[in-house]
């Protein structure tokens, strides 16, 4: 509709047709506003955190408080939001904080495109993992002397800070570290049992190609041997990078002794080099179930369970539950004994605030022992935490 105003400028006359107002879905505006907090403090994150959207036409936009945005136009991002809901993919980091992937769904709107809102979603940003260790010693008269073979164990776990005027109990330290971290969401009722992985020997393949973190696929030397659903062991050699992985598919069409590309059931969490030893592995009876007490997430290290007995250190374990693939993982548990020179190292620690831990060895007829209550600073990778340990 054409709006003319008639407008006097001294001696001249002046028709005045305006433009018609710019409707609001073709503005400039925040398309997705973000609230990131650290999950265990709930208070703004001191880092600078970035925002990337997978799709296009999303600018980032980043202030104080935690507060961070997608601008852009919404009718050139959604130009069919009257019938039509969208979902933006989006990826969240921070320096000291594990990336977070998630999935914002923007609605259908009716009244679009005179009417636009975005969405606002409060993200936890979670600590990347943390290394507790240190050296055990006992007291001889006035001096020390390192302590081999004392076990280090937590003993109760509290996931956020309690205040320091209130006494507050810790919780039973019924938690597990995982290597590698975890490959996919796992909400409750999530699960996890023991499973031995033995390597089936004399039929070994390698890595054609090198591996980037995140990669679903992989080329193979030959697939002699392997059907959909095997579990591959990648990087045999170095148990810090080895990962189980199931076979999703792979293209029959090629002899199985030529090379293979490989799609895997979840993306490879570490970069693995050409030329690295490949094992199909043999499932072995599982053992009793463990329930997830505590949702967790892509590349999560540790999961709070209903009970942590019977899940033995350095061996394997099946998780399932949820529509992603099972997946396999070696478990480590958060009671260690220290070594010839009394040094000690508990695994990768994250989403507990504070700890409280026990050390004791016996010598003789003497029990030496002594308990710490700690914070971990996780600015830092590495937290020392020595204890003397008296009778």
């Amino acid at each position: 509709m054409i709006h003319r105003r008639v407008v006097q400028l001294k001696d001249r006359t002046v028709l005045f047709s305006p433009d018609d107002p710019v409707r609001l879905a073709d503005r400039i505006q925040a398309l997705v506003n973000l609230r990131i907090t650290d999950e265990l403090t709930a208070a703004p994150l001191e880092s600078p955190v970035t925002v990337h959207a997978r799709e296009r036409g999303f600018v980032a936009r980043a202030s104080s408080g935690g507060l961070v945005g997608l601008i852009g136009i919404p009718r050139q991002v959604f130009p069919a939001l009257q019938t039509v809901e969208y979902f933006v993919h989006l990826t969240v980091s921070a320096d000291r904080y594990l990336s977070r992937e998630l999935e914002v769904k923007i609605p259908k709107e009716p009244a679009f495109p005179n009417s636009f809102i975005g969405p606002n979603v409060n993200i936890g940003l979670r600590r990347e993992p943390v290394l507790i260790g240190g050296r055990t010693v006992r007291a001889v008269g006035n001096e020390t002397a390192p302590l081999a073979g004392a076990v280090v164990s937590v003993t109760g776990i509290w996931r956020t800070a309690p205040p320091a005027n209130v006494a507050v109990a810790p919780d039973s330290p019924d938690i597990v570290s995982i290597q590698p971290p975890l490959y996919s969401d796992r909400a409750i009722p999530a699960q996890v049992r023991q499973r031995d992985l033995i390597p089936v020997l004399g039929n070994d393949k390698t890595l054609i190609d090198e591996i980037l973190p995140k990669s679903g696929s992989i080329r193979l030397s030959n697939r002699l041997g392997l059907s959909i659903g095997d579990v591959l062991l990648i990087d045999t050699k170095d148990s810090s990078l080895s990962e189980f992985i199931s076979i999703k598919s792979f293209s029959s069409a090629a002899p199985a002794e030529q090379p293979t590309a490989i799609t895997l059931n979840h993306r490879v969490i570490h970069a693995h080099r050409r030329g690295t030893l490949v094992q199909r592995v043999n499932l072995q009876p599982p053992g009793s179930d463990h329930q997830f007490t505590v949702d967790a997430l892509f590349t999560d290290s540790c999961v709070f369970l209903d009970a942590a007995g019977g899940l033995v250190a350095g061996q394997e374990v099946e998780i399932s539950g949820g529509p992603a693939a099972d997946e396999y993982h070696s478990v480590m548990s958060f009671s260690v004994a220290s070594d010839a020179e009394g040094y000690y190292r508990l695994p990768p620690l994250s989403r507990v605030a504070q700890l409280e831990i026990h050390a004791e060895k016996t010598v003789g007829a003497q029990t030496f022992q002594t308990t710490k209550t700690f914070r971990p600073d996780y600015r830092q990778r590495e937290n020392r935490l020595d204890f003397t340990l008296a009778a």
